[in-house]
């Protein structure tokens, strides 16, 4: 009975992870909370260009994902889209705005911006742009510039071996990109001129085609993020993450 009560002594201080060291703590309740807030969180993002598996952070430089899946649009994106063995360059870059956290509503709200996202990928595209049809498969590389970012996550609070931790409940996205350019091989095949047409066409109606499916987007990268962060708080407790 004794050895059983140190080995559930032992689960449950090992249950408890501590933050890594260079990740900075704010005191909750001095003035300049969310300030300190912005600084650390934009540092600690700054520093996922390598796993922090111990705290559940994947590297952010790349953010690999192996498929994401884009409904057709009404407008101009009347094609699927299909990318598989994504990798998202230049998240860890980000640059913070503002980062509000709101204890009694348990709400988190920031805004950020990437200069430049990069996504490689294989692709596969069926349907319509515009009102050309195409049925494309191959490599891709697409650019997304000065994308701004506003986050919005409401938490639910829950104890676990005698800590308080956050989970997320539901969370929300609102991104906006001021370019975006696309480089897809393959588009027809061995037929270059059709396929450099095409690219033009994408790269020439770049607007149009994310405001087709903007919500679907969103939805992408809005999932990437919090199933990161989240992990993250299943494993840090609150007593960890704020003095």
């Amino acid at each position: 009975m004794k050895s059983l009560a140190i080995l559930c002594a032992l689960f449950v201080v090992s249950d408890c992870v501590k933050m890594p060291s260079t990740f900075q703590k704010c005191t909750r309740n001095k003035s300049d909370f969310n300030q300190c807030l912005l600084k650390a969180v934009e540092n600690a993002v700054h520093q996922l260009n390598h796993p922090m598996m111990a705290v559940g952070l994947i590297s952010l430089e790349p953010l690999e994902v192996s498929s994401i899946n884009v409904s057709p649009g009404t407008g101009a994106a009347q094609f699927t889209q299909i990318y598989k063995n994504v990798k998202i360059y230049g998240f860890s870059k980000a640059k913070f705005s503002k980062f509000d956290f709101d204890f009694d509503k348990k709400t988190i709200t920031f805004e950020c911006s990437v200069s430049n996202i990069r996504v490689e990928a294989e692709y596969d595209f069926k349907g319509r742009i515009m009102v050309i049809p195409f049925n494309g498969k191959g490599s891709a590389v697409i650019t997304l510039d000065d994308v701004n970012f506003v986050f919005t996550f409401n938490l639910d609070e829950y104890d676990k071996s005698g800590e308080k931790y956050y989970k997320i409940k539901k969370s929300t996205l609102v991104a906006g990109p001021q370019l975006i350019h696309f480089q897809l091989d393959n588009l027809f095949g061995e037929d270059e001129a059709l396929g450099k047409h095409l690219n033009d066409v994408f790269n020439e109606n770049w607007k149009a085609l994310w405001d087709d499916v903007e919500s679907s987007y969103e939805e992408v990268f809005n999932q990437l993020i919090t199933n990161d962060f989240d992990r993250f708080l299943e494993k840090v407790p609150v007593s960890e993450i704020f003095d």
